[in-house]
C-alpha cells in the first residue's frame, strides 16, 4: 500500500514537472508576418527581422529580444516571451514599425515598405506601415490604435476651438466618440493612455501645468511603459529644475557638492518633489540629462550624480531608467569604444577596424551617387592630400552602389580605401547614420573622436586637426 501511494505520488510529480517544463519553453507571443516592398519586383531578397522592446517610454532605449530572417517571399515568424504588455518595434533591416504586444497572444501582420526616392532628404522619406490582419489579444492593439486615431482626429478638427477658444467642454464629445467607437475598454494600459492623452489636451486648453501635475502626477503610480504618460512627463518636467523657484547659480554650485545635498535643496524648494520620492528622483535624473548637454563645464559632475542615483536608488525601475540615460549619453561620445567591422575592399581583401588601432580614422558612409557626393569627394580628395598619412580614410558604400563607387575611384584616382558594407547593415545603426554622405572620426585605440563629424565643406578639416593635436599632445605625456 505504501509503495503504491509512493508510485502514484511520483507519477503526479513527473506530470507536474513535465507541465512546468513545457510552459518554461513555450512561447507566449507569436507574430506571423509578411514584408511587402512597394518596388516592382517579382522576387524579394531575404531581410533581417528583429523584435525590439522599449525598456521604458521616457528614454525609449530598446532591447532586441528576437532575430530571424524573411524567406524569399518576404514571410517570417517571431515566437518569443514577454512578461507584460509592452510597446515594441519590428525592424526589417533598418526600417521599423511600432506594435503593441500582449502576453499569450498571436498576431498576423503585413509590413509595407515604400519605395524610396533617392533624390529626397532623410526627413522626407516615407515611413513603412504596419497592417494588422488578425490578432487575439482581447482587442488591445485595436483599442489602443483606434483611440489614438480618434484623439488625433479630434485635436486636428478642433484645434482652433481648443487652443484659441479654450473650449474645454469639447472633451465631453471626445469621450462620447470613444465610447461609441470602442465601447467598454477592458485594458488598464489603454485606459491610462487615454487618461494622459486627455490630460495633455487639458493642459493645452487651460495652460495650467500645475493643475495637471496635481491631478495626474501627485502621489500617482509611475507608468514607465505608457507612451502618453511619458510624453506628458517630458512636456511638463524636462525643464522643471530651470523654473523660477530654483536659483540657477545655486543649482550649478550644488553640482560640486554631494548628491544628497542637491536633492535636499530641490525638495526644500518644492513641496511636490518632497511628497513624491520616486517621481522626484526621476524628475531630477531627467533634468540632469538635459543639463549635461547645456552645461559642458559640469559634465563630469552631472555624470557622477547620475551614476550615484543608479547605484543608490531604492526603485528598481528608476535604476534601469537612469542606466539607460547614462548609456545614451555615453553612446558615441568622445573616448567611448567604436564599433568594429570586417569588410572587403575593392580588391576583395578583408579590412578590419582593429587593424588600425594605432591610427586616426575617418569613416565616410555613402549610398547612391549624386552631385552632392561628387562635390564632397572632390573636397575630401584635396584634404587627403594635405593630411597625407596622418589619418586613414575609409569610404563605406552600401552594397547596391559599391560597384558604382568602385568605378568612380578608378576613374578619379582616389587613393584611400573603399569598403563594401555588404550585409553588415547594422553598422549604420550602430553609428546612427541617418543621412548620406555621413562622417565619423575615430581616435587611437578605436575610440570615438567625433560622431557625427561634419562634411568636408563644413569644417571637417578643423575637427580632424583638433583631434590629431589632442592625441599628439597626450602621446608626449
Amino acid at each position: 500500500m505504501i509503495i503504491s501511494r509512493y508510485l502514484i505520488m511520483k507519477k503526479y510529480i513527473l506530470i507536474i514537472a513535465l507541465f512546468l517544463n513545457l510552459n518554461l519553453f513555450s512561447q507566449n507571443v507569436s507574430i506571423k508576418g509578411a514584408v511587402r516592398q512597394s518596388a516592382n519586383s517579382d522576387k524579394q531578397s531575404t531581410s533581417l527581422v528583429r523584435l525590439l522592446t522599449y525598456n521604458d517610454m521616457l528614454t525609449c532605449e530598446q532591447t532586441t529580444i528576437y532575430e530571424t530572417y524573411t524567406d524569399d517571399n518576404g514571410n517570417f515568424v517571431i515566437e518569443t516571451n514577454i512578461d507584460d504588455i509592452v510597446m515594441a518595434q519590428i525592424a526589417v533591416d533598418l526600417e521599423r514599425v511600432d506594435i503593441l504586444l500582449r502576453p499569450d497572444s498571436d498576431y498576423e501582420i503585413e509590413i509595407i515598405i515604400p519605395e524610396q526616392n533617392d533624390d529626397v532628404s532623410y526627413f522626407e522619406r516615407q515611413s513603412p506601415t504596419l497592417k494588422m490582419i488578425k490578432e487575439n489579444d482581447d482587442d488591445l492593439y485595436y483599442q489602443y490604435s483606434m483611440s489614438n486615431m480618434i484623439i488625433d482626429d479630434f485635436v486636428l478638427n478642433n484645434f482652433n476651438k481648443l487652443y484659441r477658444g479654450r473650449q474645454i467642454s469639447l472633451l465631453d464629445s471626445l469621450d462620447v466618440n470613444i465610447n461609441k467607437e470602442l465601447g467598454d475598454i477592458s485594458s488598464d494600459f489603454v485606459r491610462d493612455n487615454l487618461q494622459y492623452r486627455k490630460a495633455a489636451i487639458q493642459m493645452m486648453v487651460n495652460n495650467n501645468a500645475k493643475r495637471v501635475i496635481e491631478n495626474y502626477y501627485n502621489k500617482k503610480e509611475i507608468l514607465y511603459s505608457n507612451p502618453a504618460y511619458m510624453n506628458l512627463f517630458q512636456e511638463i518636467f524636462t525643464n522643471y529644475l530651470a523654473s523660477r523657484q530654483f536659483n540657477p547659480s545655486e543649482i550649478r554650485n550644488l553640482l560640486y557638492a554631494d548628491y544628497d545635498s542637491f536633492l535636499k535643496y530641490v525638495k526644500e524648494k518644492d513641496v511636490f518633489l518632497s511628497d513624491n520620492e520616486d517621481l522626484s528622483e526621476l524628475i531630477v535624473a531627467w533634468n540632469l540629462r538635459r543639463m549635461y548637454y547645456e552645461m559642458p563645464d559640469e559634465k563630469n559632475e552631472i555624470l557622477n550624480y547620475l551614476d550615484y542615483i543608479a547605484k543608490h536608488t531604492k526603485s528598481v525601475e528608476n535604476r534601469k531608467l537612469v542606466v539607460d540615460i547614462l548609456t545614451q549619453i555615453k553612446r558615441l561620445s568622445f573616448g567611448s569604444d567604436a564599433h568594429g567591422f570586417s569588410l572587403k575592399d575593392k580588391d576583395g581583401r578583408t579590412v578590419t577596424l582593429s587593424d588600425f588601432k594605432d591610427d586616426l580614422v575617418l569613416m565616410q558612409f555613402v549610398d547612391h551617387k549624386s552631385n552632392m557626393t561628387d562635390y564632397q569627394f572632390e573636397m575630401l580628395d584635396n584634404l587627403s592630400r594635405q593630411w597625407q598619412d596622418t589619418i586613414q580614410i575609409f569610404t563605406i558604400a552600401n552594397r547596391e552602389y559599391f560597384e558604382e563607387y568602385k568605378q568612380m575611384f578608378e576613374d578619379k584616382g582616389y587613393e584611400w580605401t573603399l569598403l563594401n558594407l555588404e550585409d553588415d547593415i547594422l553598422l549604420l545603426e550602430k553609428y546612427q547614420i541617418r543621412i548620406f554622405p555621413d562622417y565619423v572620426i575615430l581616435g587611437k585605440d578605436n575610440k570615438i573622436g567625433m560622431s557625427p563629424a561634419p562634411s568636408p565643406d563644413q569644417y571637417l578639416d578643423f575637427h580632424v586637426r583638433r583631434i590629431y593635436n589632442y592625441y599628439k599632445k597626450n602621446d608626449k605625456k
